[in-house]
């Protein structure tokens, strides 16, 4: 097979129930220039075989067997072995849905030779068997790719289309090998940094419209589950670690921007914050709530006029009622 234009990196762990959807929704791309790199986690139950009997059938397949270490090692295995241009992530129980995607993307990248492409998503619920938009409004693709990367990001940030989401990004490879960037391991909120670290080092944008992820909701045993303590107090950390990393940038409006993204974080920490008893990280989560006045994302606006209304505290509740009525 000639180099791949696109590395597909699929972490795997039991997910056999969901598993050939995912791997299917690659193969059935009319674009064929890419390498799928499955890489079996450890994994307890039949998902490594599933692997290995779909790698016999496509050239296009490369299989890792490896020891359990997580979802940020998964992915940091393939990044270890991806030859492709660039770098695309797709979670095991999530799938594509749009059999042009990689056909379309490669095109818009010719055009706009992007060090990063983001494209839209969608939440799929599987009891319901309905599908929801992450990003519903017309994005202004123009403004992305004729802008300089401050303004890029800006309008990226302003509209809440940025996301601290590994697997809604196409990212060249030599970007990623120059940095020697990796996810950090042992965390919920991975791709936080990962995202954040993409803002600072990246020059070139695009966007793709078309909602091709299909991001499954609902799937009991998924990582995140029951985790809501670990999740708010990773992402404190990885909030607190980003602002200090921007106060460092000699380009200030790089820093004013990258604070950004992480105020977003930091305001849907707040809103999943409702059961937790730990009295640290409580106090941690109040203690960065000035994270409110960097306040370029319309939904950040939101939270710091509620909070100046209602307080802290009730905001803080008001929040964790709408997640809950969310989920």
């Amino acid at each position: 097979m000639k180099t791949p234009k696109f590395s597909i990196i699929v972490p795997v762990y039991n997910v056999e129930k969901y598993l050939k959807t995912c791997i299917n929704s690659i193969l059935e791309q009319t674009y064929s220039n890419y390498e799928l790199i499955l890489v079996n986690d450890g994994t307890l139950d039949n998902s490594g075989n599933i692997c290995d009997e779909y790698a016999q059938k496509s050239s296009n397949i490369r299989v890792i067997h490896k020891n359990n270490g997580g979802l940020s090692s998964a992915r940091n295995a393939g990044i270890d072995v991806a030859s492709g241009k660039y770098i695309i992530f797709l979670d095991g129980d999530d799938f594509w849905d749009d059999k042009q995607a990689l056909k379309n993307i490669e095109k818009q990248l010719e055009e706009s030779n992007a060090d990063l492409l983001i494209f839209s998503a969608k939440r799929y619920y599987e009891h319901q068997k309905k599908y929801t938009l992450i990003i519903s409004m017309d994005v202004e693709r123009d403004k992305i790719t004729r802008n300089n990367s401050n303004t890029a990001i800006q309008y990226l940030l302003e509209n809440n289309i940025y996301r601290a989401a590994a697997w809604n990004k196409v990212i060249r490879k030599s970007l990623i090998d120059a940095h020697k960037m990796r996810f950090k391991e042992g965390y919920l909120s991975e791709d936080m940094d990962w995202c954040g670290d993409l803002l600072l080092y990246a020059n070139k944008f695009d966007y793709y419209s078309n909602a091709l992820y299909a991001y499954r909701q609902q799937r009991s045993g998924s990582i995140t589950q029951n985790n809501t303590e670990k999740l708010v107090a990773d992402k404190l950390y990885m909030c607190r670690k980003g602002y200090k990393q921007a106060e460092n940038l000699k380009d200030r409006e790089k820093g004013w921007l990258l604070t950004s993204y992480y105020a977003y974080e930091y305001a849907v920490s707040l809103g999943v914050s409702s059961g937790i008893k730990n009295k640290e990280i409580l106090q941690d989560l109040k203690d960065m709530q000035f994270l409110l006045e960097f306040d370029i994302c319309n939904k950040v606006k939101k939270v710091k006029r509620l909070k100046k209304l209602l307080g802290y505290t009730l905001t803080r509740k008001i929040l964790g009622f709408f997640v809950k009525i969310k989920r």
